[in-house]
């Protein structure tokens, strides 16, 4: 939950940075390759499929994120990735063997339900190519977060350190032209986005993924596009409508509510 707080302050950053897109998630993705180095100290890679598929799926996570949020609305671009639940239910079945339950699904049609709610005013097809890619972004989230979980005792920070250095060297054709025209806010709005939104949230997520099923994870995570409005609104000035006030009980209630019951205890 502590991740999902920190990548919402994604949009608003993304949006205040006039960058390209790819030169912005590859700066963003080299400060959070420097945090991580210096949380892992000592990196082992451990050189299998699904390292080599973690890495090229986090690289594409990143990159279409940034670009699609560039592209279309910031609403759009996280709606549209938290299609993500259902691509975990699909990845985790076939790699993981996690069974899905009914509580899974009725919190999903709960927590999309609410999202649907809450940018029913938003959601438009007008930039039709950054609703695609965020939805691309949601099946590459979804498949990062299963491999994750399936090499959480070898090599998983590894697989997102290595995912911010290829982010970062794709990225460099883009980025080295756009150095001199940098400003001094763009420089630290980066920074920000690489340790706090980027980096810190990883590291707490790929800790998490050690201890929970990964759709656990993901619909915890859930709770990502209800509070970037509200950093929209505080920075911004941005009210929530009505709608979206459902919406975001809605979502709580589907994330948290089925985390409860699910991992609630008999008292003895």
């Amino acid at each position: 939950m502590i991740a999902a707080i920190l990548w919402s302050l994604g949009g608003v950053f993304i949006k205040m940075v006039d960058l390209h897109p790819i030169a912005l998630s590859g700066a963003r993705s080299f400060v959070a390759a420097i945090v991580l180095l210096i949380y892992i100290r000592r990196p082992k890679f451990i050189w299998n499929k699904y390292m080599i598929l973690g890495v090229l799926s986090y690289s594409a996570t990143v990159l279409l994120f940034v670009v699609s949020t560039k592209l279309t609305t910031a609403a759009n671009a996280i709606i549209l990735q938290f299609t993500s639940p259902i691509y975990v239910v699909i990845f985790g079945y076939i790699i993981l063997k996690e069974r899905v339950t009914k509580l899974d699904w009725f919190a999903m049609v709960i927590i999309f339900g609410g999202m649907g709610l809450f940018f029913m005013d938003e959601l438009s097809f007008n930039g039709f190519w950054g609703n695609v890619l965020a939805l691309c972004s949601g099946m590459s989230f979804a498949l990062i977060t299963v491999i994750v979980r399936k090499e959480k005792g070898a090599s998983a920070f590894e697989i997102v350190f290595l995912g911010n250095v290829l982010t970062a060297i794709i990225a460099l054709p883009y980025l080295i032209p756009s150095l001199p025209a940098m400003t001094p806010k763009a420089g630290w709005i980066i920074l920000l986005l690489g340790v706090v939104q980027l980096g810190i949230p990883y590291i707490l997520f790929t800790k998490a993924l050690k201890y929970v099923p990964a759709i656990d994870a993901i619909l915890l995570g859930a709770i990502e596009p209800i509070l970037n409005p509200i950093w929209v609104f505080l920075f911004v000035g941005e009210a929530v409508g009505e709608w979206a006030f459902i919406g975001s009980i809605l979502v709580l209630t589907g994330s948290i509510g089925r985390s409860y019951i699910k991992n609630r205890r008999p008292i003895r």
